[in-house]
């Protein structure tokens, strides 16, 4: 059985509603092409990092950085197409895939807040780097998921006013 297409579930929908839930789905889309472009930028960091002479770091990170852009890269690549196929009528599958690697990779990265706020002696989560990713991948990954379950917009070309 074919997974259910986008246009069959906003038959019942008002003209408002399919605009608003059109809108929550862009931008989801949105923040999914962020977070690969995040993602290719930590990777690009790591890789100049790695292959600087006098870091320290005896090129320690350049590998991973290496590896982390190849997965952002084809991470970043599949949000684009899927936001590009996004009024085709086609099932929103690809969405639930982007999320769940997006919530998969948000939650280590809030066990690593978790971690470090240990060793500040105090309760104190916003100093850590890594909370502020950790919680938009989390919240993207969710809205991903919820969208992905429930296919209804229908998205339309964006309309273009004359003035």
């Amino acid at each position: 059985m074919a997974a259910p297409s986008v246009l069959r579930f906003t038959e019942g929908m008002r003209p408002a509603e399919r605009r608003q839930r059109a809108t929550v789905v862009r931008l989801v889309g949105l923040g999914h092409v962020v977070a690969g472009a995040g993602a290719l930028v930590v990777a690009a960091v790591m890789i100049h990092a790695g292959t600087r002479p006098y870091a320290g770091l005896g090129g320690v990170v350049a590998l991973p950085g290496v590896v982390l852009g190849l997965a952002a890269l084809a991470f970043t690549r599949r949000a684009l197409r899927a936001l590009r196929h996004l009024g085709s009528g086609r099932p929103l599958s690809e969405w639930r895939v982007l999320a769940l690697v997006e919530i998969a990779t948000g939650i280590p990265l809030a066990a690593a807040v978790a971690v470090a706020v240990q060793g500040y002696g105090a309760f104190e989560p916003w100093r850590s780097p890594l909370l502020l990713p950790s919680v938009a991948l989390l919240v993207l990954g969710s809205a991903g998921l919820l969208v992905a379950r429930d296919p209804s917009p229908r998205v339309e070309p964006a309309e273009r006013s004359v003035a």
